[in-house]
């Protein structure tokens, strides 16, 4: 009986040598296992000679295989994971890993992802991060404002396995944040717990005003739960607005007394403003979603650039 084959989906932008050691670091872990794996490297249309290096390499393990999938053009982290799911679904495998290409993500961790193959999704918790102070403690207000709106944890990013249901489902639907899309389903979920490490490049190319960007998309996953939230704080706003209103009406036209509490009312006023302003911005996310769902998102932009369709066996 053929052993079981296992697909990891690594999107990769201008990695260069480091692509390289991340399949290293792969072989390293997974040679020795009881599998057969196909690595798909997804290189989103790099503008270095990571996709040259890409070509080049060849594992010596036995059991593992590499399958470079070149974009046509860059789409960013997601949009990279997206098509490489799109990929994945015409091969004949039933179990996808999908992780980072910088190292951050172990490939240490797999083994114990591989433990759990009857689930539908297993999840990779963080423990230890090796990031900056002020990249952890915005992180923590992500993960608080996370859950006070969705009423769910986010403490996983992308590195995951799924099996082919959650896959299908993935690309039929389109997501905008991949993690927060795993968050939402209904199946069996199981985490393990690992350390995020270094990445191999050193400083991450994502800008703060990126990571700000991807961690909003986030709720995007979560839109109808966002814009209740927003509706019901507009209501209580407007009904203390119309309290306050009524009070300074019936004090100076009728009780005829002096009108205190005119900056509570100012204050309630910039709330209600700053609310109906979030809430703008919420609705743009929605509108931007739904924008990259009505375009061709899910078309394949890809092409193999080295490898060929995975079947069951190596």
């Amino acid at each position: 009986m053929a052993p079981t084959l296992i697909t990891i989906i690594a999107p990769c932008y201008n990695e260069s040598v480091f692509a390289i050691k991340f399949l290293e670091s792969l072989e390293h872990e997974l040679s020795g296992l009881p599998y057969s794996f196909c690595v798909a490297v997804v290189n989103d249309h790099s503008t270095d000679n990571t996709l040259a290096l890409l070509k080049g390499f060849r594992f010596k393990a036995a059991n593992m295989r590499l399958d470079v999938i070149g974009l046509k053009f860059n789409v960013g982290h997601q949009g990279a994971i997206y098509q490489g799911l799109l990929y994945a679904k015409t091969t004949n495998c039933n179990h996808f890993i999908v992780m980072d290409s910088d190292g951050e993500d172990s490939p240490a961790a797999i083994p114990g992802l591989l433990k759990h193959l009857d689930a539908d999704i297993v999840n990779v918790v963080r423990n230890r991060r090796k990031e900056s102070f002020a990249f952890r403690m915005f992180y923590w207000f992500y993960k608080l404002l996370f859950r006070f709106v969705t009423g769910r944890q986010m403490n996983f990013g992308n590195f995951c396995l799924i099996n082919r249901n959650v896959l299908e489902s993935a690309v039929f639907t389109t997501f905008s944040h991949f993690a927060a899309f795993l968050s939402k389903q209904r199946c069996d979920t199981r985490y393990i717990v690992a350390d995020r490490e270094s990445r191999l490049g050193g400083q991450s190319k994502m800008s703060f005003k990126k990571l700000f960007y991807h961690g909003f998309k986030s709720f995007v996953e979560y839109g109808e739960d966002m814009l209740m939230i927003f509706f019901k704080g507009f209501l209580i706003i407007m009904a203390l607005l119309v309290l306050s209103v009524g009070n300074v009406i019936y004090q100076k036209f009728i009780a005829h007394t002096a009108i205190l509490g005119w900056t509570s009312l100012v204050i309630i006023g910039l709330v209600n403003l700053a609310i109906i302003c979030i809430g703008f911005f919420v609705l743009g996310l929605l509108l931007i979603h739904l924008n990259n769902q009505n375009s061709n998102s899910k078309e394949p932009i890809y092409e193999i650039c080295a490898g060929k369709p995975v079947t069951e066996t190596l």
